[in-house]
């Protein structure tokens, strides 16, 4: 009997709140009968909102051993005697890999012996692949068990750790791996402008969800007044502030609306906005929420804003999936044709698009939908069939699988 394939995934932390895809993804994964194992350099986070699904992959999340412990340090003497040169040269490639950023550098090298830890770990577990979300410091650990033991790796790009970051970083990080898995065809042509004429091996594996856990019981509200519903953290890329912009001119020109903004971030002027702006309540901010209470967000709702920025770091959204869970909830979307958006968004067809920045088109945007009930369904019920079509996670799940398995074969074949 064969075994299971088994497919070790390297995480800054585990859980987020925040990384619903991750969650779903390997969840999706592990009904395919694949073992996941997770490897987090951070943690768990001390709050106690999280989404129901953590509880069930809890029990194979592994934490770093105390910097000092004896596993850790025994972990360093079992490689250097084990597989000296394989321990030096997994020292230098993370070094090289991260010596265009001071501080991305010095956290690596304290990282090291940590990364050594989780190799050790690895390798009783017969893990046949392993998979790193983000290209940062999670994905060096990930380098060094790929060094360490021969296995392929592949990471999974998605918005700040490609564009916000060192370019050059960024380039030697990707050109060790196998592989390089990103969410569309921007990323793949961003990506392959990094690394020029080095041959690479660049995927495109949409985001994904299961379209029954985001079923809509009612397409049409009983709202007396038209409710706006956006989701995300408090950071300049998702454009907040413009939808607040955007609202207060519905209300100068005398509509009523109500508009919630559910999320949690550092940008604190978000708030300063909505109690500068919205004295009669019309726009609130409800905080951060686990996916059950944002869906029952999505059922109370008539129309789904996130106007996305280009952030003045460079920061940018990938393809938010939030854009995805909205229009699985068959919500008329209204977003901007930033990075991935205009592979999920055909503006008019399953949704708005609305220029960056531009809080007047917004407004405009957002009235035609508060007039036109019919447009709203239209918008919504052609938005959830894109996400039946392409961003099914049993879909997406499947092609994730066979990338793995593509790449173990080739790896073992060449070995």
């Amino acid at each position: 009997m064969n075994k299971p394939f088994k497919v070790a995934y390297y995480l800054s932390r585990f859980p987020r709140l925040s990384e619903t895809f991750i969650l779903r993804e390997m969840c999706a994964l592990r009904e395919k009968g694949v073992d996941v194992e997770i490897f987090s350099i951070m943690s768990p986070p001390p709050t106690t909102t999280m989404h129901p699904q953590v509880q069930t992959l809890l029990p194979h999340a592994h934490y770093s051993a105390f910097f000092l412990s004896l596993k850790l340090i025994f972990a360093q003497i079992y490689f250097l005697i084990r597989s000296p040169r394989r321990y030096i040269s997994a020292l230098r490639r993370l070094a090289w890999q991260t010596s265009h950023e001071l501080k991305s550098l010095v956290m690596a090298l304290f990282l090291f012996p940590k990364s050594v830890y989780f190799a050790w770990l690895l390798k009783d577990m017969q893990v046949d692949h392993i998979h790193a979300h983000f290209v940062w410091l999670n994905a060096v650990a990930a380098q060094v068990a790929a060094d360490l033991l021969g296995l392929p790796i592949s990471l999974h790009a998605h918005a700040w750790d490609i564009f916000r970051r060192n370019p050059e970083c960024v380039r030697r990080q990707i050109q060790l791996a196998t592989c390089v898995i990103t969410v569309s065809e921007y990323h793949r042509q961003f990506l392959t402008s990094l690394v020029q004429n080095h041959l690479l091996d660049i995927r495109i594996v949409h985001y994904g969800l299961d379209p029954n856990d985001f079923i809509r019981t009612n397409p049409v509200p009983n709202n007396q007044t038209v409710q706006i519903i956006s989701v995300g953290r408090l950071v300049e890329k998702k454009g907040f502030e413009y939808l607040i912009e955007a609202c207060k001119m519905l209300g100068d020109r005398g509509i009523p609306y109500r508009c919630r903004i559910v999320g949690e971030g550092p940008d604190q002027r978000i708030n300063a906005m909505i109690r500068e702006t919205s004295q009669d309540g019309s726009i609130s901010m409800d905080g951060a929420k686990n996916i059950t209470d944002i869906i029952a967000y999505y059922q109370m709702s008539d129309i789904f804003v996130l106007p996305c920025v280009v952030a003045k770091s460079g920061d940018r959204d990938g393809m938010p999936n939030v854009l995805l869970e909205a229009m699985a909830m068959q919500l008329p979307v209204i977003t901007t044709p930033v990075t991935g958006n205009t592979e999920l968004i055909q503006d008019r067809l399953n949704g708005l698009l609305v220029p960056e920045r531009d809080p007047n088109a917004l407004a405009d945007a957002i009235q035609r939908l508060i007039g036109d009930p019919g447009l709203r369904m239209r918008l919504g019920a052609a938005g959830r069939q894109t996400i039946l079509t392409g961003f099914d996670i049993h879909s997406t799940a499947v092609l994730l699988l066979e990338t793995f398995n593509t790449l173990q074969k080739s790896v073992r074949s060449s070995s």
